[in-house]
């Protein structure tokens, strides 16, 4: 199993890349979301990742404004050596037609939970797939035995748990006549957890109420190709030690798991 890390800024980034970690993860600007950290994809060319592993992220559901910079993005990643995470299919279409199939990481949040649907994108060509945390251990385990994909699973971080493409805090600022300014908010639920949400560029989005941890788990987790460890939200100096106590896998009590050993049951009342 890999490790394999996002970071909170350039400065950041760089103490990452000084860590015993396989791989980092780069958020492309006006082609990404959720995430605190974006570049532009000629930045690539300056940064030395020392010989780590590189992933681009491209995970915005894209519209037809996008699909002119989406290809000339592609086009500049073509013959790079780093591979795409991406939600919309837009992106492997024109892949396709770039032939870069090969370099593609399916990441499609809630959506990829099963077998067959990881089948189905090894059918056409795409061999890995970043798999959703809304699942069990047993089930994510069932996908890295049947599916014959290369498998990548959040380890570390706040994941989404709800995305708007709308500006929800704005909207609802406005209708009640108060000033942004800037200020973080929450959202509370009717049994008390709070959830932070997130107003950027691209959209709105509600993450977990604390960050997924599964340090305690990764001899469980061996059969996993990439572990992630996303810092969106963490404090980087926070996040560095927690880096560190993955690639020493050291024990923390109590931490968060979300759906890791618990099934999510639905009713029809």
């Amino acid at each position: 199993m890999k490790l394999i890390v996002s970071a909170n800024s350039r400065k950041h980034l760089n103490s990452l890349l000084e860590k015993n970690i396989d791989g980092v993860i780069l958020s492309i600007d006006k082609l990404s979301v959720n995430d605190s950290f974006y570049i532009n994809v000629d930045d690539l060319v300056d940064l030395d990742f020392k010989d780590k592993e590189v992933f681009v992220s491209l995970n915005k559901l894209m519209h037809n404004g996008d699909l002119d910079y989406l290809r000339t993005v592609l086009s500049k990643l073509r013959d790079k050596c780093v591979r795409i995470m991406f939600y919309d299919m837009a992106v492997y279409n024109i892949a396709k037609e770039y032939d870069m199939v090969d370099k593609l990481v399916i990441c499609q949040d809630h959506l990829n939970a099963s077998v067959l649907s990881n089948k189905f994108y090894l059918n056409r060509g795409i061999k890995s797939s970043y798999v959703t945390s809304d699942i069990t251990k047993d089930e994510l385990l069932e996908i890295k035995d049947k599916s014959g994909m290369e498998i990548f699973f959040l380890g570390y971080g706040y994941a989404p748990i709800f995305y708007s493409r709308r500006y929800l805090i704005s909207n609802y600022l406005k209708y009640i006549d108060e000033n942004n300014d800037g200020k973080k908010y929450e959202i509370v639920s009717d049994t008390g957890v709070v959830y932070p949400i997130d107003e950027e560029k691209f959209g709105t989005t509600i993450y977990t109420e604390k960050p997924i941890n599964l340090i305690n788990y990764l001899d469980e987790l061996d059969k996993i190709d990439y572990l992630v460890l996303k810092s969106n939200k963490i404090d980087d100096s926070e996040f560095n030690k927690m880096v560190d106590k993955f690639i020493n896998r050291e024990h923390i009590d109590n931490e968060y798991i979300g759906f890791f050993n618990k099934k999510t049951i639905y009713k029809v009342k």
